[in-house]
């Protein structure tokens, strides 16, 4: 009963704080005229993002993932049978 008391008084609060901050002034920025070359900096006329290179580390860890399947799927041990008296404990393929 008493975490419930301190829920609803801390949520009772945290709206209050919203509510109040709702209704002040807005922020109003001054931007110093030491600060004005940072938003001067020209505009690109070529927004141009190459996604090739954006996705190239995904489809490297995709391609070496499926070989990683395919090599422990081919596993003789893979399979259930024992070779040595173990299976493989890298593969999440394996029956113990």
């Amino acid at each position: 009963m008493r975490e419930l008391a301190i829920e609803i008084g801390v949520r009772a609060l945290l709206f209050g704080v919203f509510v109040f901050t709702e209704f002040l002034d807005p922020f109003q920025r001054v931007i110093q005229p030491e600060e004005i070359w940072l938003y001067k900096n020209p505009l690109v006329q070529s927004d141009n993002i190459p996604t090739r290179l954006m996705f190239l580390p995904f489809l490297a860890s995709a391609s070496r993932r499926s070989t990683w399947r395919a090599s422990c799927i081919a596993s003789p041990r893979a399979a259930g049978g024992r070779v040595g008296g173990s299976v493989l404990p890298s593969c999440p393929f394996t029956a113990p």
